[in-house]
């Protein structure tokens, strides 16, 4: 479970095993703050509702009860055609509606929804001042839902960082796909929203970021860490990077499924929040230490070695379908690195990454793999997990000092 001191916005890690009475007291790791958190009812409704519930993400499963929503939007049009959709599916259950977010922390603890879908733009209290002060006070699984929050969009990143499960745009006419195709993709990312948040407990005070990037030229790269995800992979990405050293002897890469210019909009988000150097990864750059290198899945990213220099080779494949993205980089890596070579599974639907972790290990490399019950979808980490007999590890702080341990002693 991730915990966010109140006081100083560190983030916690707990077992989800450690929390064996109702109620647990735990100091902050950063500033030593003792903190009480309420372990989740397992009854009706709330962060608990699908813990024994077997959901394919994306995808239909068989539920036990309808998901219960709340939807937040000022528009009554946007609220009627929204509920309509839901209503059509006996799977979902909208249990209330909110005209702003002010109503909706109202309605959240009396309704104990299992999603709520929130607009960005709202008079009174607007969506991300909202998202905050659910995640503080009744952390529930949110899908923000708005014209705004599109790929590649500053609200949808903070929405993910201040702790939304997922993003989607409203149905509209003038989006590529028709309104049949639109409906049935919200209805399954509902869906899967009420899985996703079983496990996490989240309210969050941001911790500043320091802004000076250090210069890391000179640092020897002892590692490449070769970063795979899908579905889900802005978040996972927000909940990773951040947390990792600017001084850690390793250069990170990673794929995602996104257009290039909304990844382009990602590396520059992402960059202003970590202290590491995040940079597209572009054709004939030089790998350094202390900085993760983010390109698209519409790209073949290669790794080479020359000299004792280590360089990316990209090709541009804007006409194809993107599939094994993520098995192409690391498979890549390891023929050129073999035991320098580290795999990291992130959120993910599909195989993309399972082969890759193998070449990896493989090749003498190691992998880690993020805990499936805190991934917004966890088909590719649960598979390679069992198919390698692999551990996995808790996402965030847990996962940075992983690495870190990795590229000081070799091991994990």
């Amino acid at each position: 479970m991730i915990i966010f001191c109140e006081e100083c916005g560190a983030r916690n890690d707990l077992s989800s095993d450690s929390l064996n009475d109702h109620h647990h007291t735990f100091q902050c790791s950063q500033c030593h703050e003792v903190l009480m958190v309420s372990k989740p009812s397992m009854g009706v409704g709330g962060l608990n509702a699908f813990a024994k519930m077997s959901v394919e993400c994306g995808a239909k499963g068989a539920l036990n009860r309808p998901v219960s929503i709340l939807i937040v939007d000022d528009s009554t049009l946007l609220r009627k055609i929204v509920k309509e959709m839901f209503s059509g599916d006996d799977q979902l259950q909208v249990v209330g509606e909110a005209e702003h977010g002010l109503k909706a922390l109202e309605l959240i603890p009396e309704l104990k929804p299992d999603v709520v879908t929130l607009d960005v733009n709202m008079p009174i209290m607007d969506g991300l001042t909202t998202i905050k002060h659910i995640m503080i006070k009744c952390p529930t699984p949110v899908v923000m839902f708005s014209t705004l929050t599109g790929q590649g969009s500053v609200e949808t990143f903070d929405a993910l960082r201040y702790g939304a499960v997922d993003f989607l745009q409203k149905p509209s006419s003038l989006l590529k796909e028709d309104l049949k195709s639109q409906h049935e993709l919200i209805i399954s990312r509902v869906k899967n929203a009420a899985r996703a948040g079983i496990d996490t407990i989240r309210y969050l005070r941001p911790a500043q970021v320091n802004r000076d990037k250090m210069n890391n030229d000179n640092q020897a790269c002892k590692r490449v860490f070769a970063i795979g995800s899908s579905y889900g992979g802005y978040g996972s990405l927000l909940g990773l990077i951040p947390e990792i050293k600017a001084d850690v002897p390793a250069a990170f890469l990673s794929t995602l499924y996104a257009a290039a210019p909304h990844v382009d909009a990602f590396a520059t988000y992402l960059d202003r929040h970590s202290q590491l150097a995040v940079k597209r990864a572009a054709d004939g750059m030089a790998l350094v230490a202390g900085t993760c290198y983010l390109a698209s899945a519409f790209e073949r990213i290669e790794v080479n070695e020359q000299g004792g220099k280590l360089t990316l080779n990209l090709e541009s494949k804007a006409d194809a379908t993107p599939r094994q993205a993520c098995d192409a980089m690391m498979t890549s890596l390891s023929a050129t690195l073999s035991e320098r070579a580290s795999g990291i599974l992130l959120s993910g639907i599909g195989e993309d990454g399972i082969a890759g972790i193998g070449a990896i290990l493989k090749g003498g490399g190691n992998a880690i793999i993020q805990d499936p019950q805190t991934c917004l979808c966890n088909d590719t980490t649960a598979i390679t997990a069992q198919q390698f007999g692999l551990p996995t590890v808790l996402p965030g702080v847990a996962m940075a000092e992983a690495i870190r341990t990795h590229c000081l002693d070799g091991s994990l």
